[in-house]
């Protein structure tokens, strides 16, 4: 089972709902520049692209052996794949989402139906069966005290 953190957008519309998966990226182990364009991480990307580019120039003037130059962007790959789930989250949180949660699933699929499941949309339930329900007894044991 893997973990998942739920992100709700700012308008609270279903549909812009973000799943993240916890943990290590493969993708972004593989092609850490584009895999930070693709989640919109404009500055992460930048960031990468910069270093990156510092290394190969490094490597082009004889600053850097070849082996040290591979060596650190490997490194620097490595790291970024171990953070990149938690600068995405860090990304969608600077444009207003907010935490929703933590779901144990199998895959993001699933963890979108637990999500969904327990959740209540409020704009379909009329007012007067919010307030009826907020007087429930949770013991049910005295009723209504």
């Amino acid at each position: 089972m893997r973990i998942f953190t739920v992100l709700e957008s700012p308008d609270g519309r279903p549909e812009r709902v973000v799943v993240i998966q916890e943990g290590f990226s493969w993708g972004a182990l593989l092609f850490t520049v584009m895999w930070a364009l693709w989640h919109r991480m404009w500055v992460v990307a930048a960031l990468l692209f910069a270093v990156t580019s510092f290394l190969t120039v490094a490597v082009a003037l004889e600053l850097l052996g070849p082996g040290l130059a591979s060596l650190l962007n490997f490194g620097i790959s490595l790291v970024f794949a171990c953070e990149a789930r938690r600068l995405q989250e860090a990304s969608l949180e600077r444009a207003g989402f907010r935490h929703s949660g933590l779901i144990q699933a199998s895959n993001a699929e699933a963890a979108e139906l637990t999500y969904f499941s327990g959740r209540v949309p409020f704009a379909a339930e009329p007012a007067s069966a919010r307030r009826a329900a907020a007087h429930t007894d949770t013991l049910g044991i005295f009723g209504n005290v």
